[in-house]
């Protein structure tokens, strides 16, 4: 699932960024079904404590083949 998150470019102008809100064992399955080897799953623990603080998921893979 994607959402379309408020955002500014470095400029400072309006913009929107899509993120992708999946789970670590969703990207496996997807990458893998395309093609992609040597994936690996890491969780980089939020770094606040505030009200809208969230986990980020680092999700590497290699040698991806064209759809």
């Amino acid at each position: 699932m994607a959402a379309d998150v408020s955002a500014k470019t470095p400029e400072g102008a309006a913009a929107v960024m899509r993120r992708w809100v999946l789970q670590g064992h969703v990207w496996r399955k997807i990458l893998d079904k395309a093609g992609f080897t040597g994936i690996t799953v890491d969780v980089l623990p939020a770094t606040g404590n505030g009200p809208c603080t969230a986990d980020t998921l680092l999700v590497t893979a290699w040698g991806g083949s064209a759809p």
